[in-house]
């Protein structure tokens, strides 16, 4: 005799009225547990998702760049110029912000990400409960059904029909079959049936604990953008030495003193140094993960903002994203069955088919259960198989799922007949009598008994979030295990561009050519894992792929996509495989998820052009004195308003501001559009000076202010350049910071070593001020063409290597 369960203490979502647990099985008690918890036998494992507070404090504080600017400053005091270390204080300053941005960031996360956090059901004291993964000790007896992701690492006690996909831990995607004491891995997860387990590892002990974690797929490798600054920021770490070294000697010889040669060698590289960049960076990737978080979205790895924001496919399941994944039972046409007979077949199956989904769920409200007769083989519904059944006792084989995977082949007539049903967007399954004992495939043809129409209820939102993705130039893909037909009809309604466009996958016969099927289709129906994961394939050579997914046959996809969504009600194998979880499964919050991604990579190409303006001037600047062992026209002091005014401040308002553009172009194409021209013109205005001093007879204060004045003009230029479009609160920005900027020539002259600029050096800062300004504009036009040209340029050679891309 088997005895249902109380299960008042498992979450609503989780329907375990039917689940029934084994007489010679009772779990631990409460005794054991805590004696379990006490040997530190829980299943607790350290997860690397997020920086610690403590690792945030010492990435920000203890790095090569603040190391660098400390030993600076420190000869800048050992030389006795105190005020000349005034650089050193806008480091800290910077560095504290971005301590305090990302910690509330993280924090912010942490409070959230509870809701997304796996559960598992375990019985303990003969009672299931639900309880957090951390939470599961070792000899705990766990739970699991369809779309389960296998938590801690046992064996089978009892189950009937389950089959096990370990394609995480091997890389094959066939489904396994479990029996009795057979074991289960942790990472895996349960395609078909339910089972009761033993844990015999738990935590680190887990088989292959290395691997688990990347089964869970959270791809925390750098983004293509931080690989791009730290390739940029290893460069310089290897220039910077030799010509540090190279320049002091050259100054020494200059000036013939120590204080000069150091103020001038240090002037350098302060500047060479982007000592903000990468904490702008960091700060906005955590920043931005945190807005998604307050909007009940979970980013599982930083890295995934920018993949986010170079989306330009998203692939989605008809159910959860097109509709809101409840169904309606409609109607049962008959053949020969009475009304009676279905009612007893469709409630005996139901009573046995242990399945949670939406379809069961729809079914079981339209059909009792019913306990009367006793099965003798139950054959469990996986999404490979498209059905479910059971053979009972005395009475017959039975089995529904979708018409065209029980039948080899359908007849003309009924395909006939199911024609209006699925052309109406209906979901169409049959129920069917087996001449015989159920197996895993029908070897023999089933006689059809009943056809059951089910309808999806399409999401209230659907249209406006696809129209919204239309304007985005976002292209839609749908992929489903559903009919095409029903799939194509409920696309077009939801208002998907081309969804009259779609293929019956069961239909084509391998080899498939992906690549150009990807191409002219949009829907996509009775599409297997596999095929899934082979389609994205497909579309990943040409595009940034985000598949979006709820269900146990959407893992492989999630996993092969450039960024993976899941629904926080989908399986745990789904959410487990994602790299973002929307936490209330509502896909118009993929709205957002593009607008976080596009304004945090926007922004940071801004920051990025802003600092490396300042460190290719500084370079060139820098090897040119070394060859003409002139003073170096700069003071670390008088670049403290250029870094701080024209750089250090506006980035930090300009990495966090609003910004929805479509990311266009590569990172260093957009970033050197405008840096380049930026550090070229300073150059310029540098040497035009060095020149008109030799000429004029110019002291080394006169034409240090000048460089100094014209610097900053030329930064004040690019921050407007990189704040497009302008809003009034940019203009106000843009004002104010050109207001301080002034009035540190007018009120703070004598403070950071400035010459008048109302004396003859008006005559060379006017023309020079309007020179810059062309020059810069100039610069830019013709940068603006070079990078143009290098994108066709680009284009041309992929078109050759991918010619089926042309059609897309």
């Amino acid at each position: 005799m088997k005895k249902k369960t109380d299960i008042q203490t498992v979450e609503e979502e989780f329907d375990f009225d039917t689940v029934v647990i084994p007489d010679d099985l009772a779990g631990l008690t409460e005794a054991e547990v805590q004696q379990k918890i006490q040997q530190d036998q829980t299943n607790r494992v350290e997860e690397n998702l997020l920086k610690s507070d403590k690792e945030i404090i010492k990435e920000n504080t203890i790095n090569i760049f603040n190391i660098l600017n400390f030993v600076l400053a420190l000869l800048v005091l050992l030389v006795g110029s105190p005020k000349n270390t005034l650089f050193f204080g806008v480091v800290v300053i910077n560095t504290l912000i971005g301590i305090i941005q990302e910690l509330r960031a993280k924090h912010t996360i942490d409070k959230l990400s509870v809701l997304a956090k796996s559960k598992a059901v375990v019985l303990r004291g003969g009672q299931l409960q639900q309880i957090d993964q951390e939470a599961i000790v070792l000899g705990d007896v766990l739970y699991l059904r369809n779309g389960d992701q296998v938590p801690v690492d046992g064996k089978l006690l009892a189950g009937e029909g389950v089959e096990v996909d370990e394609s995480l831990l091997t890389g094959e995607a066939d489904r396994v079959q479990k029996s009795q004491r057979d074991q289960l891995f942790s990472g895996s997860f349960v395609t078909a049936g339910e089972c009761f387990y033993q844990g015999t590892a738990v935590g680190k002990e887990n088989f292959a604990e290395q691997l688990t974690s990347e089964a869970k797929a959270k791809k925390t490798g750098s983004s293509e953008l931080t690989k791009v600054l730290s390739r940029m920021i290893a460069v310089l770490t290897i220039v910077i030495v030799p010509v540090g070294l190279g320049l002091f000697y050259s100054q020494y010889q200059a000036s013939d003193s120590i204080k000069q040669a150091v103020l001038g060698t240090v002037a350098a590289l302060v500047s060479m140094i982007p000592e903000g960049l990468m904490l702008l960076t960091s700060v906005a990737f955590a920043v931005g993960a945190a807005n998604l978080a307050r909007k009940k979205v979970l980013v599982q790895a930083l890295p995934s903002i920018e993949t986010l924001a170079r989306v330009d496919v998203i692939c989605l399941d008809k159910t959860g994203t097109i509709t809101d994944g409840t169904l309606k039972f409609e109607e049962a046409v008959l053949e020969d069955i009475s009304d009676s007979r279905l009612n007893t077949i469709m409630g005996s199956l139901l009573n046995q088919l242990k399945d949670q989904n939406a379809t069961a769920k729809a079914l079981r409200e339209a059909f009792p259960t019913r306990d009367e007769w006793q099965a003798e083989k139950v054959v469990p519904f996986s999404s490979a198989r498209k059905w479910s059944g059971v053979t009972f006792k005395e009475q017959g084989s039975f089995a529904f799922g979708a018409p065209e995977f029980i039948f080899k082949k359908m007849s003309a007539e009924m395909q006939s007949k199911l024609q209006p049903y699925l052309a109406a967007g209906q979901r169409v399954l049959v129920l069917v009598e087996y001449p015989g004992l159920l197996e895993e495939e029908m070897i023999e043809e089933p006689r059809l008994l009943a056809t059951l129409i089910i309808s999806d209820n399409l999401r209230e939102n659907a249209r406006a979030t696809f129209g919204y993705f239309v304007q985005q130039d976002v292209q839609l893909k749908v992929i489903s295990g559903d009919h095409p037909l029903t799939v194509s009809k409920i696309a077009q309604k939801a208002g998907i561009q081309n969804a009259e466009a779609f293929v019956d996958m069961s239909s084509l016969d391998e080899p498939i050519d992906y690549p150009t099927l990807v191409n002219h289709t949009t829907v996509f129906g009775r599409v297997t894992p596999k095929q899934k994961q082979s389609l994205i394939q497909a579309l990943k050579k040409n595009h940034t792929v985000c598949m979006t997914g709820d269900g146990v046959n959407d893992v492989l996809a999630l996993r092969e996509a450039d960024i993976g969504v899941a629904m926080a009600n989908g399986s745990s194998a789904a959410r487990a495989a994602a790299d973002v979880i929307l936490l209330d499964s509502d896909f118009a919050r993929m709205q957002t998820v593009l607008n976080e991604g596009r304004r945090v990579i926007n922004n940071i190409e801004r920051v990025a052009s802003m600092y490396l303006v300042k460190t290719i001037y500084s370079l060139i600047l820098a090897v040119i004195f070394m060859i003409l062992t002139n003073p170096y026209p700069f003071e670390p002091v008088q670049l403290t308003p250029i870094n701080a005014l024209t750089v250090g401040i506006p980035s930090f308002f300009l990495a966090l501001k609003p910004s929805y553009e479509r990311i266009k172009g590569d990172f260093l194409n957009n970033i050197f559009r405008v840096s380049l021209p930026g550090a070229l013109t300073v150059v310029s205005a540098v040497m035009i000076i060095q020149l008109a001093a030799l000429l004029f007879h110019l002291d080394y204060q006169a034409t240090s202010t000048m460089s100094v004045f014209l610097t900053g003009c030329v930064g004040l230029l690019v921050l407007y350049k990189v704040s497009f479009p302008l809003d009034k609160k940019k203009i106000a920005l843009i004002a104010v910071l050109s207001t301080a900027y002034l009035s540190c020539y007018l009120f703070f002259r004598e403070f950071f070593d400035f010459d008048k600029l109302w004396n003859r050096n008006l005559f060379f800062v006017i023309p020079l001020t309007f020179g810059i300004y062309w020059l810069f504009k100039g610069l830019t036009f013709v940068m603006d063409k070079l990078v143009a040209w290098r994108i066709r340029w680009q284009e041309k050679r992929r078109a050759k290597k991918n010619p089926s891309s042309r059609v897309f």
